[in-house]
Order: C-alpha cells, then sequence, then structure tokens
C-alpha cells in the first residue's frame, strides 16, 4: 500500500521501483551533504547552502532571480543573503547607473566552502559506490537502493513503514521519553 501521494498516472512495477529509489537516494544525498556541512564547521543551514550553490553556478543574480530559482519569496531570500553578507560568503553589490537593484556573488569564502563541500559529498558518493559494488548492479533501481543501503539509510518502503509508527506509543514500555 502507497502511503505517499500519487501523481494520478498508472506506472509500472519497475517505475515505482525507480521513483522509491530516487526518493531514498535523495533523501540520503540531503543527509550526506548535512553531515559534510557539519564537517567542515561551516555553520551554515541547508537553505542557506543551496543558496550559495546556486550563487555558485548562476551569479551575479538580482535578489528576486535567486528567489525564484530557489522557489522562495524574494524576501526569505534577502534575509538569507543578509545572513551570508553578515558571513562574508556573499558580496551584495550595486550598480553605479541603477542603484535600485542589487546583484548578489559568492566572496571568496563562500566560494572556498562551497568548493570543500562538493569535493567532500563527492568523495562520500565514490565511497558508496564502492561499497555498494555499482558494476554489479542490473537496472538502475538496483543501483540506487544499493546506494541508500551501503550508506545506511532504510530503502523508501522501510522508511514509509518507519513513518507509519513514528507516532505511536511504543507497546512494551521499554522506548521512554528522554532515553536513548
Amino acid at each position: 500500500m502507497k502511503l505517499y501521494g500519487e501523481g494520478g498516472t498508472a506506472s509500472t512495477a519497475a517505475e515505482d521501483q525507480l521513483v522509491d529509489g530516487l526518493s531514498a537516494l535523495a533523501r540520503t544525498l540531503v543527509g550526506i551533504t548535512a553531515r559534510t556541512l557539519g564537517s567542515v564547521d561551516a555553520e551554515v543551514t541547508l537553505p542557506q547552502y543551496r543558496t550559495l550553490v546556486v550563487l555558485a553556478s548562476r551569479a551575479p543574480l538580482r535578489t528576486v532571480d535567486l528567489a525564484s530559482l530557489l522557489g522562495v519569496h524574494p524576501s526569505t531570500a534577502t534575509r538569507t543573503c543578509n545572513r551570508l553578507v553578515r558571513r562574508e560568503l556573499v558580496a551584495r553589490r550595486q550598480q553605479p547607473d541603477d542603484r535600485r537593484v542589487a546583484w548578489l556573488s559568492l566572496t571568496e569564502g563562500g566560494k572556498t566552502l562551497v568548493g570543500d563541500v562538493m569535493r567532500r559529498r563527492t568523495a562520500e558518493i565514490r565511497r558508496l559506490l564502492s561499497v555498494a559494488d555499482a558494476e554489479r548492479r542490473r537496472t538502475p533501481a538496483e543501483l540506487i537502493n544499493s546506494l541508500v543501503i551501503a550508506a545506511g539509510e532504510p530503502t523508501e518502503e522501510l522508511w514509509w513503514q518507519h513513518w507509519e509508527q513514528s507516532a505511536s506509543a511504543p507497546d512494551d514500555g521499554s522506548h521512554r521519553a528522554g532515553t536513548v
């Protein structure tokens, strides 16, 4: 039984397996990125890091264009960039001919941070490929699920099973609040 919304169109079992695998892999990659950010002691949130990544690939950008690319309201992008400017990871510059428009780009510090995180994340993905023995997988879904398992993450099916039970009280009392 599917616990999450369906797109309304019929799909094959192979498509369902691939979608489930990609969903689990997306969760895995976000986890890898979060751990990598923590390992470089960046004190940058995932939304802030996403802002830096977009600026690394498309800057200079106006705030309104950055907001559109991030899928957020311009005021959200402005607040995020204000924090990143204070941390000296983003530079905001105005053009002499139109001071109403601010252009955003990475500073050297921002560029270094994004590069460090990307290199570490790529190294972790390479490690997962070797652990997952990627060359032995026959289908894309098998490869993707093997990467998820190699990262120590649950497959999509297992994740949804845990999700279903995540708000229920323990039956035997062995898991009390505040205990690990």
